[in-house]
């Protein structure tokens, strides 16, 4: 019997955390699903918890405690044993909105489908991260789609697993590779699917994520083409971008400006 979605979570000594995200999981209403859970030999009472869950959730498929090399190797065991068509990480600490957010996900074969999320900050105030109805280069270079509200197709983990010579940015890499690489499809749902906790190591540990960035960003780009890039969208978000169209025939020095990059973009899609 086929699989539509398999959630898969990651776990290290966050018990109270892994508390809320199980029940969030066990509470829906939507039913079409596989539950697997990858904790890296937790000894807070976790692994206690998860055998406690496993008798109320016939969903969970797998699950395993032991020690592992940080959290993107504890996803490749996740999906190494996920049998679903689309693959969505809710790991410890992060949660589902409501009891019947699932059943609103239409799961109907676009490799990327990407909601909203709310991050959860210890003071108990949120912020609201709405995903853009298109993805280009340049977003993505600059910014980031939400990881607890993407559901990403199994396809694309085909021989493409989340490195693990990076701490904090693999599933970065990955959506880079999968949305600008590969072409695969996308597609923008306006729903709120999970609240973030940003207690987490990404958000403790923004510092360490620009530089991995910036580090995988050299060996991909040239200096010239990313500038390039970072400067086109500089151009199209300022009022200079609206009279484009009016400067192009009066300007040289611009025409050849604007032809250089829209050269590079070429050169980089490529």
């Amino acid at each position: 019997m086929s699989i539509t979605l398999s959630i898969i979570t990651i776990n290290l000594n966050n018990k109270g955390g892994l508390m809320k995200t199980l029940d969030s999981v066990n509470s829906q209403s939507y039913t079409d699903y596989e539950h697997i859970i990858i904790d890296a030999n937790s000894t807070d009472g976790s692994k206690e918890l998860i055998l406690e869950y496993e008798k109320k959730n016939p969903h969970l498929t797998y699950w395993i405690s032991e020690p592992d090399k940080g959290i993107y190797d504890g996803m490749n065991k996740g999906i190494t044993r996920a049998k679903g068509e689309y693959i969505y990480f809710l790991n410890s600490g992060d949660y589902l909105v409501n009891n019947n957010v699932l059943s609103s996900i239409p799961f109907d074969g676009v490799q990327f489908i990407c909601g909203n999320m709310s991050i959860e900050y210890p003071d108990t105030t949120h912020e609201d991260i709405i995903s853009p109805d298109t993805v280009d280069v340049i977003f993505l270079l600059k910014k980031f789609l939400p990881h607890p509200a993407s559901f990403i197709h199994s396809s694309l983990f085909k021989d493409n697993k989340y490195r693990t010579d990076y701490l904090i940015i693999s599933d970065w890499i990955h959506m880079v590779e999968s949305l600008i690489f590969k072409e695969c499809s996308y597609k923008h749902i306006d729903v709120f699917v999970s609240i973030f906790d940003s207690t987490g190591l990404s958000s403790q540990n923004g510092n360490i994520g620009q530089l991995e960035r910036d580090r995988w960003i050299k060996k991909k780009i040239s200096t010239p083409i990313y500038n390039a890039l970072i400067e086109a969208d500089m151009l199209k978000s300022s009022e200079l971008g609206s009279i484009i169209p009016i400067t192009l025939h009066r300007s040289y020095k611009t025409q050849k400006r604007i032809k250089f990059i829209t050269l590079l973009l070429t050169k980089f899609f490529k």
